[in-house]
């Protein structure tokens, strides 16, 4: 029984040998294969680690900034090849120098310390920029110097990652946008901003030194014509001939500046009171613009108007005093091309005079503040014709006005054509009204600026006029002046010629005062000639047979084109016209421009 006990437990002890064999024979197959993946894994991150170092010593080595780094005491561990390149070392010769071993410019050095300071006492990431000549004398680079810190896996701090990047490229072109704000793009002179900083400026030491400082403001006289009939790349070309000429009229101290399209500003500085430099500035101007100015296929003669302002008499500040040397040129301009005129503040009463009109004439528009007065015409045999309408303002602000003194500028500032569209428009609906209550067929004359003509819609504007008021074309006669006819002449003579066809008169106002000649008016499509009333005032009765109108109408009848007389006072004055075979007569005579009220009653009358 003990025997047979004995053999059965050790069997068990030898199974349970051959169990714990195999578990840990299992176990250490288990964690032999654990350590190999953790093995590999490491391995692997190894590879990555060193193709991730590789790649970043390529991107550094590749990169166009200069990179390096230092230790804690400024000493140098690395570096890229750009450093090497920039700096023309090995990196044997760099590696364990100091950056003052490297870098001589002092400039950069106290920089650099006080960035490297900032980055190991305090973990700042600090900047600076730094200025060198370039090599081959190409001018001056620029690098940003980036100074940071470099921390251990710690976060302790152990030394600094130094970057230069080339901002060269950069800086020139801040250079250039900095110059286009400030200089203009065609002559390369200051322009307007510029022009006025250095006006402030010259104030400021004028009224230190208690000296003047005068301002000349120069526009070019028909520029516009230059450029329309030889392009703007001529005209371009004589902007740049014109700055280089008024740079030699001025000293070096002082400023020639181009404010825009063809207009030009000086600036002389620090001028004693009882000098004379104005004027002799104006004669080297004069000179420069006496010699002509070659283009392609010849030579062209320009000229100036000028405009003339002295501080601190004609103002205090820059815009001020640039703003009456403007006013002054306009003033030159108006008067006299060619010329030049000094600021007065009566100019200035003017301007702000003008501005007002301009002002009151938009609210007159929207407010229908304008009349017409009708002036009756006659023929020769004392029948009545028609009328001429004629515009006049009412205005609440500044009373009756008549048209001189606010037409030329609704002409100046575009508002001639609402206002003449008006005018065209009442017109029409008047003479058609009387035509109607009366039973006749009158020639209604309007007025017509040359603004007018050149706006684009013209033609229809009239057309419209006609048809919305039910007229005859045949009732309606466009007065143009001579002037008219100056700029775009073969487009003026089309929309006439188009007016014409369909009936409507045209008649050349004012005729003798401009400057067309009988020769000329073969090529105008007018039905009418209407004979200034300096040429009715001139007549000569002591000698009917030597006088200018009567020959004037002669030639003028030989043409196949009618007459009027304008101006006609005396019945002196209307019998030499009607021997003289003037068609029609038109002026105080006969009547004054009347309102719409008493049309009735000279349709009635007649005749004369």
């Amino acid at each position: 029984m003990d025997e047979k006990f004995t053999a059965t437990e050790e069997e068990l002890r030898q199974q349970m040998e051959e169990l714990i064999q195999t578990t840990l024979y299992q176990e250490l197959r288990e964690s032999e294969d654990e350590i190999r993946r953790q093995l590999a894994v490491i391995q692997t991150n190894r590879e990555l680690i060193a193709l991730s170092e590789e790649r970043y010593k390529t991107l550094v080595n590749n990169s166009h900034d200069v990179i390096y780094s230092c230790d804690s005491k400024g000493v140098i561990t690395t570096v890229n090849e750009k450093f090497c390149e920039v700096y023309s070392l090995s990196k044997e010769m760099v590696i364990g120098k100091s950056m003052t071993d490297i870098q001589k410019d002092p400039s950069y050095i106290n920089d650099w310390n006080n960035a490297f300071s900032e980055a190991i006492k305090h973990g700042k990431v600090s900047f600076f920029t730094f200025s060198y000549e370039m090599k081959d004398g190409r001018g001056v680079g620029y690098y940003n110097v980036t100074i940071s810190p470099l921390f251990d896996l710690k976060r302790k701090i152990i030394g600094v990652i130094g970057t230069n990047q080339d901002i060269t490229a950069i800086k020139e072109n801040e250079k250039r946008i900095q110059h286009m704000a400030y200089y203009d793009f065609i002559t390369d002179l200051p322009n307007r901003v510029l022009f006025l900083q250095r006006l402030k400026n010259a104030i400021q030491i004028a009224k230190k030194k208690a000296t003047q400082v005068i301002v000349v403001v120069l526009d070019l006289d028909d520029f516009k014509v230059v450029n329309d009939t030889l392009g703007h790349s001529m005209g371009d070309a004589l902007l740049v001939e014109t700055s280089r000429r008024l740079l030699k009229c001025i000293d070096q101290k002082d400023t020639a500046a181009r404010l825009g399209g063809d207009e030009f500003s000086l600036l002389i500085e620090d001028v004693e009171p009882e000098d004379d430099v104005i004027f002799y500035l104006m004669k080297r101007i004069k000179l420069a613009f006496e010699e002509p100015f070659k283009i392609t296929n010849g030579t062209l003669n320009l000229t100036a108007s000028i405009g003339v302002s002295i501080y601190p008499d004609d103002g205090e500040f820059n815009e001020e005093l640039l703003n009456n040397a403007t006013t002054a040129m306009y003033q030159a301009k108006k008067y006299e091309k060619n010329g030049y005129q000094f600021f007065n503040f009566k100019m200035k009463h003017e301007l702000l005079q003008k501005a007002n009109i301009e002002r009151l004439l938009r609210k007159a528009i929207k407010n229908n503040e304008f009349v017409l007065y009708y002036q009756p015409q006659y023929t020769a045999k004392g029948r009545l014709r028609g009328f001429e309408a004629l515009i006049r303002w009412d205005s609440p602000d500044m009373g009756f006005l008549n048209p001189m003194e606010f037409i030329p500028i609704a002409e100046e500032t575009g508002l001639i054509i609402p206002i003449g569209e008006w005018v065209l428009n009442t017109a029409s609906l008047t003479c058609r009204k009387f035509e109607d209550q009366y039973g006749c067929d009158l020639i209604m004359a309007v007025n017509i600026s040359p603004i007018q003509l050149q706006h684009k819609e013209f033609e229809q504007i009239v057309i419209k006029a006609i048809k919305s008021s039910g007229l005859k074309p045949t009732s309606l006669e466009l007065e143009i002046t001579e002037s008219s006819f100056i700029d775009n002449f073969d487009s003026v003579v089309n929309k006439l010629a188009t007016l014409k066809e369909l009936g409507v008169g045209i008649a050349l106002d004012d005729f003798g005062t401009g400057y067309s000649s009988l020769s000329y008016l073969k090529r105008l499509p007018i039905n009418l000639l209407k004979i200034d009333k300096s040429f009715v005032q001139g007549i000569d009765f002591l000698n009917p047979h030597n006088n200018l109108t009567e020959l004037i109408i002669a030639l003028v009848n030989k043409l196949n084109i009618k007459t009027m007389a304008e101006g006609v006072e005396t019945l002196e004055q209307l019998n030499y016209l009607i021997n003289a075979k003037c068609d029609f007569t038109q002026g105080y005579y006969h009547g004054k421009p009347r309102s719409e009220e008493f049309i009735g009653s000279i349709i009635k009358k007649g005749s004369i």
